[in-house]
């Protein structure tokens, strides 16, 4: 009995009614999907039969399921990204002309409790990866839980190595077909480390390949020729056009011996360095030496009393640009956030308040300001 009633189980369930006080008869719909829905649930049609105009089918639709069909057409989060901070006009999409100002600024508050609580920079938000994770995460849907503490630590980390050894493979597809720049940046971080990071870009991007402590070693000629030419091992002889790092005399010396080893090899200053050894130059120049230390003595004194700065901060509304030692275009920045606000500061330092303080008196707010 029960193989029988199998056996006539369907999708789809026909009810025909017969205008006779016939006995209805029911067929409950089972089949591969394992779904028996009820009659009041059920979406319901009523259409003429094909034999008398007396009898009348009942069709029940079984309820749409979200099948894969969606993964292939949903875009990629990368690609929506791309898409949005192209240049020109944008289009408005369906899902956002649903939504009210409300509803967002519901949402945007709980990212925002995140970034605080968590004290994350603000310029977290500026980064792509920040609009894809949120892109990928509204596609998702309600109900996405997030990676966990050892997720993050332990299976996803690994992941991410994959997926960036793969990007280096693409990479080294273009090094070989297009060549590529070597390029090298010297840093001190916080603990006094003398820090040597090494680039390698190419039309498709550019590969982060490593960093190098020479804390310990003399940063001559020979031991960064060595140090650069090691590099270019790495990537590839064949492959590397041209090597870029600052204009200091021994990464000059390097660049000399690099070329002489390697003919097909150009060592190229940075532009960013040889801007700001030009700037520096700018300013010993007698016209512009003085002008530039009486702004640097009236910003150090500012920021020398907190109380002061405070004060000047919220006259103009803001930071002044302070001199930077390493940094010799920092001068002539300062320079400008002084003529920005020139009439705020005159009228700061000649108001009561000022005139009163017991730094007004002494020889250096006398003299520097």
């Amino acid at each position: 009995m029960f193989a029988a009633l199998n056996d006539k189980k369907k999708e789809r369930v026909d009810l025909t009614c017969d205008d006779d006080n016939e006995s209805e008869q029911e067929r409950e719909p089972t089949g591969s999907h394992n779904v028996s829905p009820t009659l009041s649930t059920a979406k319901t049609s009523f259409t003429p039969s094909s034999g008398t105009s007396s009898k009348k089918r009942k069709v029940i639709h079984l309820p749409q399921k979200r099948g894969p069909m969606d993964a292939h057409v949903r875009r990629a989060p990368e690609d929506v990204v791309d898409d949005r901070r192209a240049k020109g006009p944008s289009q408005t999409t369906i899902e956002r002309c649903f939504r009210s100002p409300e509803e967002k600024k519901r949402v945007d508050s709980y990212v925002a409790d995140w970034f605080y609580e968590c004290g994350i920079p603000f310029n977290a938000a500026k980064a792509r990866s920040f609009e894809v994770m949120l892109e990928a995460v509204g596609q998702y849907g309600p109900g996405y839980k997030g990676p966990s503490y050892h997720d993050l630590r332990v299976p996803l980390l690994a992941s991410t190595k994959e997926k960036v050894m793969v990007m280096k493979t693409k990479y080294q597809a273009y090094w070989r077909r297009y060549g590529c720049t070597l390029m090298s940046d010297g840093w001190t971080d916080r603990r006094g480390r003398h820090l040597i990071n090494f680039l390698v870009n190419c039309p498709e991007g550019t590969y982060f390949m490593g960093s190098v402590d020479a804390s310990s070693h003399i940063q001559d000629a020979t031991m960064l020729s060595e140090l650069l030419d090691s590099k270019i091992r790495e990537i590839g002889a064949e492959c590397v056009v041209q090597v870029v790092t600052d204009n200091a005399s021994n990464y000059k010396a390097a660049g000399k011996i690099l070329m002489e080893r390697r003919p097909t090899l150009f060592w190229t200053p940075c532009a960013a360095h040889c801007i700001d050894l030009m700037l520096e130059d700018i300013g010993k120049m007698q016209q512009n030496k003085s002008v530039i230390r009486k702004a640097r003595m009236i910003t150090n004194f500012i920021y020398r009393h907190t109380r002061l700065l405070d004060a000047v901060r919220v006259t103009i509304g803001g930071d002044l640009v302070r001199h930077s030692v390493t940094r010799f275009e920092t001068s002539f920045l300062t320079l400008q956030s002084l003529l920005k606000h020139e009439e705020k500061l005159k009228l700061f330092f000649v108001s009561p308040s000022w005139n009163t303080a017991n730094l007004a008196k002494t020889e250096a707010g006398k003299t520097d300001c």
